[in-house]
This record gives C-alpha cells, structure tokens and sequence, in this order.
C-alpha cells in the first residue's frame, strides 16, 4: 500500500508539474514545493489571499474550505493552487483565470487523508507567488483508501450530473450589480485509486474529474484543473462578473475521458 501510494502521489505531481515561502513547514511541502514552484520565491500571504477551514475536520472525507484573494495594484489574478500537505496526491485543484480580474472567491471540499497543512497559492500576473496556509486536525487516518461512500452502480446512474445555485446575497448585490456568486455541485464518485470494493476485494480504479471550464456565453471565465484530493461529488463556489450573456456553459471532463457539458441561466438555480 506504501509503495502504491507513493508512486500514486510522484504521477500526479509530475503531471502537474507543468502548471504555471512561508507556511507550515514539512517534508511533503518541500517535495511538492520543488515540483509545482521550482525554486521561485514564494511570499506571505497576508492582505492578498485568505484562506478558511475548520479547526478539526467533522467528516475528513468532506472538508468544506473557502478562498478570498484581492490584488489592489492593478495586477491581475492569474491562478490559484489547492495544495493538501499528506494526502497521498496532494494537489485537490488548480484555477486558471481568463476574465483579467482584480478579485476571487473560491471555494471548494477536499479529502483529508490525515491531518495536514492546507495551503493555497496565489500567482499574480507578473508571476509572482503567494501563499497563505492553515493546519486541519483530524480523527481517523486514511480516508483516501475508505470505501465510497455512494454504491458505485448507483453513482455510475448519475455520474457528470450538474446544479447550479445562485448564491448572490444583499451585500454582493448592494456593491455591484455586476457581481454574482454561485455554486456547481457534480456528481462523480472521485474514486482515488486506493479504495477496495468490498465485494470483490479488488481495488476500484482511478477516476475523477481532471478539468472544468467555466464559459459566460462564449467568454472563458475559469478552468480548473482536479486531482483526487477533491470530494465525492465536488462542490464549487466561485464569483464572476456579468458580461451580458445570458448563460453560463460547463463543461466537465474526467480521467477517463467522459465529457458533461450543461448551461445555466445566469442568476437562476437549476
């Protein structure tokens, strides 16, 4: 199981390695460090990008954490990096942005395979690199390896099934009316690659969502780039700025190659 995990985690961090400091300081975090960032600085954190998560994770297969960034000098946000210290693939996600925004809010669930730091970075349009983290405890170990929690022939009916939820409220409306805020829950098993059927005492193989695109009629708002640290049926919380479409296009692909494609009203829940 070492060996499997280990190998688990060096493909998934070699395959993203390509992607375009100060912290919790770690073994893990120096490997993943070198592999994502290379040897380029990374800066604090503080006044560009917050970063919320529980204290202790209630249920490790579901931890609900959430984004702020702001750059107020005129550069634009690039990128944001979910990185998972000890979980056996330890980036959940990667935001690239294509709207040239000055703001973002995220958010998003991840595993939590043990107790770690969890980080987020920041990559401003001129490149540089910022990152703020906090430390999640945990109960239990190995939740990366836990049976799903779905029958895997009852998610297989839903697999790539999408809402949308509208969740501008009055103190986003009352800034702006450009402003929106919502939430795109997708049904997918997220399997890891180390979870076991318990029948067949195989283990199930990896699947999970590689890339969403997010378009506002023909414009790129986001993609993001997933990994496994992601929860069963992913849950993203993401703002944007009106343009005047009238609808917002998903488009879902996993590592299998399965594409779901949807479009939503703006500002309406479906």
């Amino acid at each position: 199981m070492g060996t499997l995990r280990q190998c688990l985690r060096l493909a998934i961090l070699m395959g993203l390695a390509t992607l375009s400091g100060p912290g919790f300081a770690s073994s893990a975090w120096d490997d993943i460090r070198a592999d994502l960032f290379g040897a380029r600085p990374i800066e604090a954190g503080q006044g560009v990008v917050s970063l919320k998560a529980p204290y202790r994770a209630l249920d490790q297969r579901l931890v609900p954490i959430s984004i702020e960034a702001a750059l107020a000098d005129g550069r634009q946000i690039q990128a944001v990096t979910v990185i998972v210290d000890e979980n056996p693939s330890p980036v959940a996600a990667v935001f690239h942005f294509a709207d040239h925004r000055e703001r973002a809010a995220l958010g998003v669930n991840i595993r939590l395979d043990e107790e770690s730091a969890v980080r987020v970075i920041l990559e401003a349009s001129d490149h540089r690199l910022y990152m703020t983290a906090t430390f999640v405890k945990a109960s239990g170990l190995g939740v990366c390896a836990a049976p799903p929690v779905s029958d895997q022939q009852a998610a297989a009916q839903v697999i790539g099934q999408m809402h949308l939820t509208d969740l501008t409220n009055d103190e986003i409306a009352a800034a702006t009316q450009l402003r929106r805020r919502a939430q795109l829950d997708i049904k997918h098993p997220q399997n890891t690659g180390l979870q076991m059927n318990q029948v067949t005492m195989m283990f199930i193989p990896l699947r999970f969502i590689a890339r969403i695109e997010l378009r506002q009629g023909d414009q790129l708002v986001w993609t993001m780039d997933g990994g496994m640290t992601l929860s069963e049926n992913p849950r993203i919380v993401f703002d944007y700025w009106v343009n005047g479409a009238g609808r917002l296009h998903v488009r879902a692909e996993d590592t299998r190659h399965a594409v779901w494609e949807q479009r939503f009203p703006i500002g309406s829940s479906s």
